[in-house]
């Protein structure tokens, strides 16, 4: 489990945590896509209500493989309305990638 306060923004050490998670199961699946295996593992993340916590580890990753924030937040959006407070939308606002040698994001 990665804890953290409702309402506030992740630790250095809960989002080293999940970094290693989306990237260990991204290179997962490309193993696996690699032998044609199209059974793609995923990666369930949940909070209380699923419009803090989680949304902004989301955003993390994404942010973190070259989207920027303002796509990101708006992609959460998308599926889940009212996802990140305000609090968490300036903390993202200022989060700086700590994997700067991670490709692009896009989404189309």
């Amino acid at each position: 489990e990665m804890e953290f306060p409702d309402g506030e923004p992740p630790s250095t050490e809960i989002i080293n945590q999940w970094l290693d998670l989306v990237e260990a199961t991204f290179k997962d699946n490309a193993k696996q896509n690699a032998g044609n295996n199209t059974h793609d593992k995923t990666i369930a993340v949940h909070c209380v209500a699923g419009l803090g916590r989680a949304p902004v580890l989301v955003a993390i990753a994404l942010i973190e493989n070259g989207l920027d924030v303002i796509n990101a937040v708006e992609h959460i959006r998308q599926s889940r309305r009212g996802a990140i407070n305000l609090r968490q939308l300036k903390y993202l606002e200022k989060y700086q990638p700590i994997r700067k040698d991670k490709g692009k994001c896009t989404i189309m």
